[in-house]
């Protein structure tokens, strides 16, 4: 479970301390203040990661921003986008971005194609696949996260079952994955007050969820995504945060193994924080 991080996301969960209140009561906790600058850096930190993921599990040589402006890309290692050699050659072009149109610029005698081979002579829209040698390039919308938002950082408290419970999912070859569940997190977030199983491993740190929402067949992968929280003792409470709401390897592939979300695990809202749906995937 841990690898699915992409290294990292350790530090998502913090600890609550904080006086117990019944879940029906009318006062709910906040999180912990934060420093915004670090949440931030924390965040982009986590972007590059998940965009780390999304490459290693597509199977793809890199995967790179387009900023506003021109970003480019060849084999020179002070570029932006750097290519391998062959085929490659120093500077290849650049991208010029400006809102959501994308224009390919081929740097003078670059073989760049589109992927049926129509030679690429100028400045062009780019609406398709581009090659350049045995190496394609594909403009798109990977790892594609909604804003973060700060109310969708929520506390959450861990009601222990009376004994830690083995649970079976199924998984999306068909066969089965067991896990331990030691007992839910309980959660309010825009008026909703929801809850999760959570699942966790041997040593104990982290809380491990897999959930759904309303967004699976819309914006986010159909399956569900993965999200982490610091574990803590029974009546006790640590944080949601959804702005980290991860996509499982099998969002990139069908060649990745991945167990499906607990049929309790379905939540009736609209959770829109995280990673949304990888765009080169067809479901």
């Amino acid at each position: 479970m841990r690898s699915w991080r992409g290294h990292g996301g350790g530090a998502v969960g913090v600890v609550l301390a904080v006086v117990l209140i019944g879940c029906a009561g009318d006062r709910w906790p906040d999180p912990p203040p934060l420093d915004r600058a670090s949440y931030e850096a924390q965040y982009q930190q986590w972007l590059e990661q998940r965009r780390a993921v999304a490459a290693a599990a597509a199977r793809l040589i890199g995967v790179w921003p387009l900023p506003e402006g021109e970003t480019s890309f060849g084999s020179d290692a002070t570029l932006p986008i750097v290519l391998p050699v062959p085929p490659a050659p120093a500077r290849a072009g650049a991208f010029r971005r400006v809102a959501d149109k994308i224009t390919v610029l081929p740097a003078t005698g670059t073989a760049l194609r589109w992927e049926d081979g129509a030679p690429v002579t100028g400045p062009t829209e780019v609406q398709g696949i581009l090659a350049l040698g045995s190496l394609r390039l594909l403009v798109e919308d990977v790892g594609e996260t909604y804003p973060s938002e700060q109310d969708w950082r929520v506390a959450a408290r861990f009601v222990a079952f009376d004994a830690p419970k083995s649970i079976e999912v199924g998984d999306v070859r068909g066969g089965i994955q067991y896990f331990v569940a030691p007992g839910e997190l309980l959660f309010r977030v825009r008026g909703h007050d929801l809850r999760l199983t959570a699942l966790t491993e041997p040593e104990g740190l982290e809380f491990f969820l897999m959930f759904k929402d309303e967004t699976n067949q819309s914006s986010t992968y159909s399956g569900y995504r993965v999200l982490f929280a610091s574990a803590v003792a029974a009546g006790a409470w640590t944080v949601l945060d959804f702005n980290f709401a991860a996509n499982p390897p099998c969002a990139y592939s069908p060649y990745t193994l991945c167990p499906l979300a607990p049929k309790e695990n379905r939540l009736a809202v609209a959770v829109t924080a995280g990673e949304k749906r990888f765009a080169r995937r067809k479901e």
